[in-house]
């Protein structure tokens, strides 16, 4: 029977690479969470824009509704630089554990290619032996015949 001696380190490889992939895909999650924020955040400011448009080429224009307007969209503006510098560093840790991921794929699949050869050589072992035992049991036979037909 064939036994992989280094079945179990390519097992704990094969559940650390799941593990990273499921960490990337929490981490697009996150990052599409936050870019609809920042979108969200990018809507509202539009709005506010053209709603102090409006107010400065309506007949009377009030500038204490444009001030109000006008100090939202910059708070907002700065929420929206936050949401930004936060969906950067979410890209950048993604980044990382692709890294990560590509790297463990890569001595995974050396792994695999070493038990696919131990295995043919294992494969080889076994057409040897059984060759040798058929060739043994041939030269019982032929030892048998010229023993009884002497």
């Amino acid at each position: 029977m064939f036994v992989f001696k280094f079945e179990k380190l390519l097992k704990i490889k094969s559940k650390l690479l799941d593990e990273k992939r499921l960490q990337i895909a929490r981490f697009d999650a996150k990052i599409k969470e936050k870019e609809a924020e920042r979108d969200k955040l990018l809507d509202e400011n539009n709005q506010r824009r053209k709603k102090i448009f409006e107010i400065l080429t309506s007949k009377r224009p009030d500038s204490r509704m444009i001030m109000f307007l006008n100090e939202n969209v910059e708070k907002t503006d700065v929420a929206i630089k936050v949401v930004e510098f936060e969906i950067e560093m979410l890209k950048k840790e993604k980044e990382k554990l692709i890294k990560e991921a590509a790297e463990l794929l890569k001595e995974k699949k050396k792994l695999e290619k070493l038990k696919e050869k131990k295995f043919e050589e294992f494969k080889e072992e076994i057409s040897k032996k059984e060759m040798r035992f058929l060739d043994e049991i041939a030269s019982v036979k032929v030892a048998s015949k010229l023993a009884n037909g002497s």
